[in-house]
């Protein structure tokens, strides 16, 4: 890939997925450079950040299961919706829940959908299981809104009433409505992670106390989702928000 490339977020979430390489020349020309792994540093590529959203629900594996009813929805805290899919790109067809739905049943086992729509571009997802069929998607926003509690609030909310196997919110600090710069990838500041009941099971939650991180149960047992809620700032932290939610989770058993 030439080094001037800056592949959209969509398209670099369906190189990670399948796990695809992605390389670009080094300055010397001589060796190659991984664009997907890199350590965070002091200073990121951008100043401000846009907003990464990830999340995946089960559904039951039947003819009448919708693929990309559950993503539109997620993304509505964010006053985004996607308007076009497509395997390739550029993306091929008006974004439709019926036809992706087809898609997906006509690739099963695994598939994949890049979308996109004002202010937005991600991966869409769906893989058969034994216990039933994953929609799963990885979407950008390119607002320039700044999250807001109320928002993160929505967002979480939003995650529970839908049964989220899992939800994650983070700022990107390597990305833009141009696309993914070079080796910018791994800047992100984490502001939220939901886990739904099926991700719960044997933890304890009182073992949970990390400085920084407030830790929430949404909903009555047993259908309760760990709410993970991580300091609410707008600029690059160096990582520190990294460590944070790694020490999180290295909370648990």
């Amino acid at each position: 890939m030439r080094r001037e490339a800056q592949p959209t977020y969509g398209l670099v979430a369906f190189l990670k997925a399948t796990n695809l390489p992605w390389v670009r020349p080094a300055e010397d020309g001589q060796n190659l450079e991984n664009a997907l792994a890199v350590e965070p540093a002091e200073s990121a590529p951008l100043v401000s950040g846009s907003v990464a959203v990830s999340g995946s629900v089960l559904h039951p594996a039947s003819n009448s299961t919708r693929i990309g009813a559950y993503t539109g929805q997620m993304l509505e805290p964010f006053q985004v919706r996607p308007l076009r899919a497509g395997d390739t790109e550029p993306l091929s067809w008006p974004w439709d829940i019926e036809v992706n739905s087809r898609w997906f049943q006509s690739h099963m086992p695994w598939g994949s959908l890049i979308f996109s729509g004002a202010n937005v571009t991600g991966l869409l997802v769906a893989v058969r299981t034994d216990a039933g069929v994953v929609e799963s998607f990885d979407a950008l926003i390119t607002t320039g809104a700044p999250i807001t509690e109320s928002v993160r609030s929505r967002a979480k909310t939003q995650a529970k009433a839908l049964n989220s196997m899992d939800f994650s919110l983070e700022y990107h600090f390597g990305a833009d409505a141009s696309g993914v710069y070079s080796g910018a990838d791994g800047f992100r500041v984490p502001l939220a992670t939901v886990l739904g009941p099926g991700l719960l099971k044997g933890i304890d939650f009182s073992r949970h106390d990390v400085a920084g991180v407030d830790v929430d149960m949404l909903g009555l047992s047993p259908f309760q989702h760990l709410a993970l809620t991580f300091p609410l700032i707008h600029t690059w932290d160096g990582g520190s928000g990294l460590a944070l939610r790694q020490a999180a989770f290295g909370e648990l058993p």
